[in-house]
This record gives structure tokens, sequence and C-alpha cells, in this order.
């Protein structure tokens, strides 16, 4: 990988770095209003807009026409403003009809005074603002026209100098928390990188001016409008109260109304004086043609004294008459009391006749008769003259209630109008402090949207420092992390019996030995003896077993065994029974079948795989630990036993049916082989009696959940006697029981090694 990356960064594209500085005067800036308060959200907000109107579409559209203008007006390259390859590419690509897009009219602008000063950029000396401007107004309204023109494409592909993407590289970040605005670049070519800044800095500011000026300029606008139309209702609410008041002849209402109404209650008062007068006038003339009307009754009432008179006169006469008679009789007197009662009620009415004729000839108040008549006279002549007052005052009052009959409804019309005028002339002053309010702010954004550019974008002359040794670095320790991490991830996921240790936590039955997969290989290794020393190994186990586990009976039955097939059972059980026999040990090997299967790869080991370190995947079959079985024992040593009835019920080796009959088996040792225990039925008794049981395992298989069932049944019928032998591993797991394998190392692999087991101080040697 490191020397990966040191080939791709032979030829490193460098890149020029340029930058500018905005003062924006948006957080502590001048101001008009002078009680205006630092607002953190507001100006966080301004700055927000101004960097993204920095970072819009329309500014990098803009921007990238003007640089492109500016470089196809070019005549020949400049390195100030674009260089050599980048001016060649340009023109190869341009295609000649848009040149027709282009005025170029130098000869007339030759005696031209403006030129570049109206700019804040720098032109080339060739170039015209005119030119410039009319060029950039060609090539927007070209792109803006279609989307298949060649300045729309050049903009929207992947174009290293013109396109969006390459405008949107332009970085703008406000500098702490001040009033800059920073806009930094990086370009391969040191002219175009100073360029895009300065035209960035005159194409932002300007819509940013624009854009503040126009939105406060049509508010200004809008409340000149409104001014202009709430004057234009006050005016004409004005003309119409002066024509009601010229119809209704008021110079002044509200003295003239309030002068109506004290006529009129005066008018009023007289007339209800007058009213009260005649009335007064009216009864006394009553009153006396009442006392008028009583002579009649006066001569009404003298008849009746008279005649009251003369009756007790006679009432008199008789009692006179009756005292004169003595008599002492009771009715006499009853009688004459009775007269006497008469003669005395009579005697009262006269007197109150009397008293009547006396008040009928004269007044209450004592006067007579005879004077009442003259003030009768009067009372009547003054009556009539106040009913001739009222009469006139009637006719006056109906003329002056027509006339306060118009004064009423014009007071609520010039009201209405009064009050009309008052609101136009509130709306006209609210308008128009909207309208100092809005000028206000529109001096005062002129005066924040005046951004400047306090530090111009400069020159690059050294490239950006190349990260070519940061890079490859970072692709070695890559490598290596990835490399270390799939090892880890491998480890981590590998769920494989793989070594002694693990298989010995999954089956939870002691390990016999080991024995490594015999990969061609070119190492300098003695697998040979390594072989031996592993069979030495188990056959070590083996007779410790035996020794632990004492037995009565003369041959020794061990039972080889496995969960599934091609585990290496035939080649370990052949093994065991090789060794013992060379250890001078009679043996027998039981097998079900004799045929030897050679399983061989398929994948051939190239020098690619040699070159990345791969291990050999083919196996030595010329190792003579896998050589046929056949080639170190004799017929009768390696027997066939048929698969039937009797070998299922077998209690032991004697009750297999052998394929050679007569034989008899007279061994030390009898291995038994079993078929894969998954496929195939097993002798229940003969595993239960057998002295030793032996599960072979390949390493590099799952050991899944059906393999622990069958495991589980057999540690039942053998608690105590089965153990295990892992078959195919690494050849470094060999050192976990054999130690460090004798190989050939240079002393500086030796020390990294010792690094990496932290055994700093160890040795091979006193």
């Amino acid at each position: 990988m490191g020397v990966l990356a040191i080939l791709l960064t032979i030829n490193p594209n460098h890149k020029y770095y340029s930058q500018t500085m905005l003062f924006t005067g948006l957080a502590s800036g001048s101001s008009i209003d002078m009680d205006k308060s630092f607002n953190y959200f507001a100006t966080n907000i301004a700055f927000d807009n101004l960097i993204n109107i920095i970072n819009s579409r329309e500014t990098q559209e803009e921007v990238a026409v003007r640089l492109l203008s500016q470089h196809l007006l070019l005549n020949a390259p400049n390195e100030r403003f674009i260089s050599k390859n980048n001016y060649e590419n340009l023109k190869e690509d341009v295609p000649q009809e848009l040149y027709k897009y282009i005025v170029k009219s130098n000869d007339y602008h030759a005696s031209s005074n403006l030129r570049k000063d109206s700019l804040s950029i720098t032109l080339p000396s060739t170039i015209y603002v005119e030119d410039y401007e009319q060029t950039v107004v060609k090539l927007l309204e070209l792109m803006r026209s279609d989307n298949n023109n060649f300045v729309y494409s050049l903009l929207n592909f992947e174009h290293p100098i013109y396109s969006l993407e390459a405008m949107a590289k332009v970085k703008a970040i406000r500098v702490s928390n001040s009033d800059l605005v920073k806009m930094s670049f990086e370009a391969e070519d040191p002219g175009i990188c100073q360029q895009t800044l300065a035209i960035f800095n005159e194409v932002c500011i300007r819509k940013y001016k624009d854009l503040k000026e126009n939105g406060s300029d049509a508010v200004v606008q809008y409340f000149e409008a409104q001014l202009a139309q709430s004057h234009k209702k006050l005016r004409t609410i004005e003309d119409r109260l002066l024509k009601f008041n010229q119809e209704n002849s008021i110079i002044n209402y509200y003295e003239q109304s309030k002068a109506v109404a004290i006529v009129k209650e005066d008018m009023e008062v007289e007339y209800n004086r007058k009213t009260a007068e005649l009335a007064g006038s009216q009864a006394s003339t009553m009153k006396l043609e009442q006392k008028l009307e009583i002579q009649e009754a006066v001569q009404q009432r003298s008849n009746q004294i008279i005649e009251n008179k003369k009756r007790l006169g006679d009432l008199n006469y008789k009692i006179v008459m009756m005292e004169a008679m003595t008599s002492d009789s009771e009715a006499h007197a009853l009688k004459l009391e009775d007269l006497k009662n008469q003669a005395s009620n009579l005697n009262l009415k006269i007197e109150s006749s009397v008293s009547e004729l006396y008040s009928f000839q004269n007044t209450v108040e004592g006067v007579p008769i005879t004077k009442v008549l003259p003030q009768w006279v009067d009372k009547v002549v003054e009556t009539e003259d106040l009913r001739a007052k009222l009469v006139v005052m009637d006719k006056r009052n109906e003329a002056f209630e027509k006339k306060y009959a118009n004064y009423a409804p014009a007071g609520a019309n010039l009201k209405r109008i009064e009050r009309e005028i008052e609101v136009a002339e509130q709306e006209y002053l609210e308008i128009l402090h909207g309208l100092n309010l809005a000028k206000l702010k529109f001096q005062d954004t002129q005066l924040s949207s005046n951004l400047k550019a306090v530090d111009a974008p400069y020159y690059p002359l050294k490239p950006i420092p190349s990260k070519r040794k940061l890079i490859i670095l970072a692709a070695i320790i890559m490598a290596f992390i990835i490399i270390l991490g799939s090892i880890l991830i491998m480890e981590f996921f590998d769920n494989t019996l793989k070594n002694a240790k693990v298989a010995s936590k999954k089956l939870n039955i002691p390990y016999l030995g080991i024995m490594p997969k015999l990969f061609v290989t070119q190492r300098p290794l003695d697998f040979e003896k390594i072989q031996d020393r592993l069979l030495e190994y188990i056959l070590k186990n083996i007779n410790h077993f035996f020794k632990t586990e004492p037995t009565t009976n003369k041959v020794k039955t061990i039972v080889v065994l496995s969960t599934r097939e091609n585990e290496g059972k035939t080649v370990m059980a052949g093994n065991i029974a090789r060794k013992l026999k060379r250890m001078g040990k009679s043996v027998t090997l039981l097998n079900h079948a004799l045929n030897d299967k050679r399983i061989s790869v398929s994948k051939k080991y190239t020098f690619i795989n040699k070159f990345l370190g791969y291990q050999n995947p083919q196996c030595d079959f010329s190792q003579p630990f896998l050589s046929k079985v056949t080639d170190y024992l004799n017929a009768n040593e390696y027997i066939k036993y048929e698969l039937d009835s009797s070998f299922i019920n077998a209690k032991n080796f004697k009750q297999l049916t052998v394929h050679t009959e007569g034989t008899s088996i007279q061994s030390e040792y009898v291995i038994i082989e079993l078929p894969n225990i998954s496929d195939h039925n097993y002798p229940v008794d003969l595993i239960e009696s057998a002295d030793l049981t032996i599960l072979v395992c390949r390493s590099n298989r799952l050991w899944s959940e059906a393999d622990d069932n069958l495991l589980n049944n057999i540690k039942e019928l053998a608690p105590s006697k089965l153990q295990f032998i892992i078959n195919g591993t690494e050849l470094n797991e060999v050192e976990s029981i054999l130690g460090e394998l004798p190989k050939v190392r240079s002393n500086t692999r030796r020390q990294l090694k010792r690094i990496f087991q932290f055994q700093f101080y160890s040795n091979s040697h006193i």
C-alpha cells in the first residue's frame, strides 16, 4: 500500500491558496438610530444571509460567467489571470459559435476614457469595461435561454475552472465574533485563484447591497404612495365640509347652535310663562263669574229665611200656649218638648241661612259682590290679551322650530365629517411617521450594506505544501489497520474447533492429541519428525489413560469414531496402529471399508498466492503419515467387518462379522473404526464396553447442535473413557504441545517475535 501510494503521488497536482476579507459592520457598524441596541440573534441572521448570498447558485453562476468572459476577451495567455495551459485548453473547448455573442470593438474604445476604474476588479490592459460588461450580459442571456447551450453545460458539468462545483469550493466564514467575513479558495492556477475571489468580492457586495437597499426602497415607495392617497382622501373630506357649511350657511356651527339653543330656551320659558298667566287669568275670570251668578241663590235664601221665621213664630206661639196650659199629663209634656225641639232646630236653620246669605252677598274676604264686577271686566280683557300673545308666540315657535330642525341634523353630519377628517389626519400623520422611519431605515441600510474588502485577494506564489508523505503514511497505517482488523474480526467470528483449547471448551471432554494438516510447503521443516512426536504424544496419553483407568481385559479395545464423514478417522487410527506396532505391540485395526479416500484440492498455488503469503491448500500425500494403511499393516492386522445386524448388537469386537472368516484376533490392542454416527447407527454395547473411545474432529469445521446431541449420547455410554483428537489444525497450533518448532529465522524476525510476545529478556541458551 505504501509503494502504491508513492507511485500514485509521483506527479501531484499542486494547488494554490488565496483569501480575502470583507468588512461588514453588521455587529459594531455605525447606525443612524442612536438607541439601537445590539441583537445577537439578528446579527447572526445577518451574517447567515450574507454567507448564503455568497454561496447561492445565482452568485456562483455570475462569478463563473464573469471569469469566463475575462478569459475569453484575452488575446493571449496572461499568468496573472490564467496560465498558458488552461488558456489553450479553453480555446480548444470553446466553439467558434460562442464568439458571435462576444462584442469586441477595441478600435471604437481606443479613445475612450472609460477603463477599469468603474470596476472593483482588475482587468487586463487590453480589455475595456464596455466589452467586459457586454460580454457578461451576452453570456448570461445565453446561459439562461435554454439548457443545451455551451455556457450552461460548462457551468453545470464537471469543469475544473468554470463549473458551479468548482465555484462552490469558495469557503466563506465569519472570523470569530468580529465584523469580518473571510473568503478562501484553492485552485490549480494561481491567477484563477486570485481573480475568482476578486470577482466574488464584487458580485456579493453588489448583490447584498441591492438586496438590502431594494427591500428598504420598496418600503419607502409604499409609504409615499400611501401618503399620497391619504392626502387626497383628506382633501376630499375637507372640500365636502366646506360645501356643507356653504349650503347650510354655517360660519361657526358651535357658536351659532349655542345662540339658537339659548333663544329657543328663552322662547320656551316666555311661552310657558304666558301660558301660565293665561291659565291664571282664565281661572280668575271663572271665579268672578261664579261670584256674579249667586244673586239668585241670595233671593232664594231670603225667602226661605222669611218662611222659617213665620214657622218659628207659630211654634213659639204654640209653646207659649202649651206652657200656659196647666196639665200634668205625660203626653202634654212630650208634645211640649217636641215643639221646643222643633223651634230650636228651626232657629238653627234660620241662623245658618242668615250666615249663608251673608256669605253670598260678600266674597270670602268679605268684599261685597258689587265690587267684583269691575274686576271681572279687567280679567276678561287681560285673558284675551294673553291669548292673542300666545297665538303670536305659537307662529314664532313654528318658524323657529323649522330653523332648529335644520341645525339638528347639520350638527350630526358636521360631527361625522369632522370625525372623518380627524381619522384621515391621524392616518396621514401615521403614514408620514412611517415614511420618516422607512427613510431613516433606508439610510441605515445604506450604511450597513456598504461592504468593503479590507484585505484584497493576493496572488499566490507558492503552492500549498503537498500531503504526499502524510498520504503514504496514512496508506501504510490504513493497510496495517485493515489487515489487523480483518485478522481480529476473522478470529472473533471464527466458530470452528480450530485448536485443542477451543475444542475442549466446545466438546467439554479431554483431548488426546492434535495433528496438523500436511500442506505442500517449501519451508525447511521436518514434518516426519513432527508427526512422529505428535503420535508419541498421543500414545503417551493413551498409555497414561490405561494406567489411570486399569482394565481386566487382556485385549485393550479402542473405538475410533466421528460425528461427520471425512474427519480423518482412518488416517488417525492407522497411524496409531502403526506406532503401536513399531513399539512391539500386536495391533488389529477393524474398519467397515478398506478403501482409502483421498480428497485433493482443485485450487492451484500460484505465484500471486505465494507473494501474498497464502498457504498452499494442497495436501502433501508424499508424507508417510498420509500413506495408505495397507502399506504398513498386514492383511491380518487390517480387517474389514460387515455393517449388518450383528454390528448393531455387538457387545465386543468378537461379535463383529469380519470379512475374513475363520480369522482369530489375538492382539493386545484392537482398534475399531466406526462409521460416522450421524449417518449410521452405532453399537451401543460395543462403545460402552470399550476401554477407550476416541473422537476424531476436524479443526476447520463448525460444531453444530446436532453434533453436540450425538456427543452427549456417547458421553452417557462412556463418560470417563471418551477423549478426542483434533485433526487438520494449523501448524503453529502444534507449538502448544511441542514448543517452538525449529525454523530458519533471521535475527530481525526473532527480535520482532520477542517484541510482539513481550519477551525482551528471554534467550535460547544460558
